[in-house]
């Protein structure tokens, strides 16, 4: 993470941009116009703004620069470890009986591969502060609260837009390292013969409560290639059972694609071949869904139920 007066504020984090470099170190993007370009993984200057958090007042803007409260950053090679080892089950039987299973598009996907796993509880807050993170940060975020004035028949701020970004992620900060946390569960998506994209935006159903000062909601965000996070806040859970693990089938992965399409404007990060892009992705804006029924994520909120049959569990403390 940059530090001090560092101008160049990271929405993408540089940690998370090793995870989508090829053979060569190179990370790849695609625009709505189908122009495609990539840089090398360690470079600094990907996902990122000009001083994208800072607050101008005046000509003084460093003490208004709140960069470094995304300090969760230094923890995301843990956190995405810590994911990893979180298997679904069926996690050695060989690749061809692993396709074979993977394409079947019902519920016996997730009945095979569903495993439940306990993450201890400075892990899971760790983890829900990262994808707060991500989510208030994102470009879509941004926009959202910049255009805000406008509904008082007043200009598109930047500024309004980072004030915003800024109270909401020292809310989550607080929430998450000293709060009293409400009921959250996790569901971990492998794919081992797909692969995820990510974009500038996000389904974000889940900060717009932090104003509340609680968890509620759902949101998905894919971290890498190969690792995508849902998270949904259930009425009621069993007190032995967090997350969830499964290896998404290739109709998953490319559901979850077609999501994060919906959600970004600029940008879709892809490692191999790219990506179809989506009639949503070629409008060029921040598009959202006109309600929260979505398919997957209706299933996905099944196996977060304290009744479900799917999956065991692993006493798995990470």
């Amino acid at each position: 993470m940059a530090k001090g007066k560092s101008r160049n504020h990271h929405w993408w984090p540089v940690g998370l941009q090793n995870y989508w470099s090829d053979e060569n170190g190179d990370v790849s993007w695609i625009d709505p116009d189908g122009n495609t370009d990539k840089k090398k993984s360690v470079n600094r200057k990907i996902g990122f703004k000009i001083h994208g958090h800072t607050l101008f007042r005046g000509h003084v803007w460093g003490e208004s620069n709140f960069e470094n409260e995304f300090d969760i950053d230094d923890k995301i090679h843990k956190i995405i470890a810590n994911l990893k080892s979180l298997k679904p089950r069926g996690e050695h039987i060989s690749p061809l009986i692993s396709w074979w299973k993977s394409i079947r598009k019902n519920d016996l996907v997730l009945n095979d591969t569903c495993a439940k796993h306990h993450i201890k509880e400075q892990d899971s807050r760790d983890l829900l502060l990262f994808l707060y993170s991500l989510l208030i940060r994102s470009p879509s975020y941004r926009s959202k609260y910049e255009k805000f004035p406008a509904q008082f028949g007043l200009p598109v701020s930047e500024n309004v837009g980072k004030a915003n970004m800024r109270q909401s992620y020292l809310l989550a900060k607080k929430l998450c390292q000293e709060g009293v946390m409400t009921n959250r569960f996790f569901v971990i998506l492998h794919s081992d013969h797909s692969r995820f994209i990510c974009g500038d935006g996000y389904l974000d159903w889940l900060s717009g409560s932090l104003q509340a000062r609680r968890v509620n909601g759902r949101a998905l965000i894919p971290l890498t290639p190969h690792l995508c996070v849902y998270i949904c806040t259930p009425m009621a859970m069993r007190t032995d059972r967090n997350c969830a693990a499964i290896r998404a089938a290739p109709w998953m992965v490319e559901r979850v694609n077609e999501i994060t399409q919906v959600y970004s404007r600029d940008r879709l990060f892809f490692l191999g071949r790219k990506p179809q892009l989506s009639e949503n992705f070629l409008k060029r804006e921040f598009l959202e869904h006109s309600n929260y029924k979505v398919d997957l994520l209706d299933k996905l909120d099944e196996i977060a139920q304290p009744n479900t049959h799917w999956g065991g569990l692993n006493a798995f403390n990470l």
